[in-house]
């Protein structure tokens, strides 16, 4: 049986708002998914034309036997409140979800993967997140898949006992964040002091987003990603309209996807694949290769800790 062929299993939630064009090619892709679940839900406001028409193309789009939930918004929160909620939402209804944004394009193989990783990893604590994208390229050898300290939320999946460490307010930071316990989570130069930026922004409300606190959560249970060896969705969304991916040049624009079909390849021990984090702190964060040379290193470590 070909990936895609058989209904996917596990329940799937779209996050929508008012781009109507992203959202369809969306729709197309989770229709040869064919979900039996399908959870949607939207910021507001509802009486905005172009919201009203994203949420009505989306409904009449579903053309297969399909359980259907909804959570519209009359009002529009934001990106941190509808966002945070809507993932609340349906972890209370569900005990686990794929999901995906209204500008994350999935490869047909994304649902596959990910609901294998959901049934083999459910009990595994450290796992807290199952990836669709790979925006470093890095290949693990003879595997389908690596575990990283990353995890991108382009396409994604996870389970509610990982979700109920989220906290969108952020409360255990003001603790942490002063703390030895951030430099000992982060043994990576000038990591620490990337996500001490990062967060302390989140905290303080200066960023609109419900991701970083995901990232914070994951970092402060010492939590691992699930990334596939092949990028599995393609981001559409970067450009002018965009909340926050906003420069199409981004090199993470619209990233190629490839199959990657069963038998998987499973991974021996779960364990971050040093490596892999590197290049994800180089490649994505942007900070510099050179401080993985031994003198930059050196030079890295005294700045960090002299702070």
């Amino acid at each position: 049986m070909s990936v895609g062929s058989s209904p996917c299993s596990t329940p799937v939630l779209f996050l929508i708002h008012r781009r109507l064009g992203p959202a369809t090619r969306v729709m197309a892709a989770l229709k040869l998914a064919r979900p039996e679940v399908l959870l949607i839900a939207a910021d507001g406001p509802h009486d905005d034309v172009r919201c009203a028409e994203v949420r009505e193309q989306m409904l009449s789009g579903i053309d297969w036997p399909c359980q259907v939930e909804t959570r519209f918004l009359d009002e529009q929160l934001g990106c941190r409140n509808a966002v945070s909620a809507a993932l609340d939402w349906a972890f209370g209804l569900h005990e686990q979800l794929i999901i995906l944004e209204d500008d994350c394009v999935p490869h047909a193989c994304f649902f596959a993967f990910c609901s294998a990783m959901l049934d083999r990893y459910k009990d595994e604590p450290e796992v807290m997140q199952i990836c669709g994208s790979n925006l470093t390229n890095m290949q693990p050898a003879g595997q389908s898949y690596f575990f990283s300290r990353f995890g991108p939320i382009w396409g994604w999946a996870s389970w509610r006992r990982a979700w109920q460490e989220y906290d969108v307010e952020m409360k255990a930071w003001s603790a942490l964040r002063n703390s030895t316990q951030l430099r000992q989570l982060c043994p990576e130069p000038f990591e620490a002091g990337w996500r001490h930026e990062v967060f302390n922004a989140t905290y303080r409300g200066e960023v609109d987003t419900w991701d970083y606190q995901w990232a914070f959560a994951k970092l402060r249970c010492s939590g691992l990603n699930i990334v596939p060896a092949f990028n599995l969705v393609s981001n559409i969304g970067f450009g002018p309209d965009a909340t926050h991916t906003t420069n199409p040049a981004d090199p993470r624009a619209e990233m190629e996807t490839q199959e990657l079909a069963p038998p998987w390849r499973h991974a021996d021990k779960i364990i971050a694949w040093q490596e892999a984090d590197r290049a994800y702190l180089t490649q994505v964060v942007g900070l510099p290769e050179s401080i993985w040379s031994a003198k930059g290193v050196r030079r890295s470590l005294r700045s960090l800790f002299q702070r």
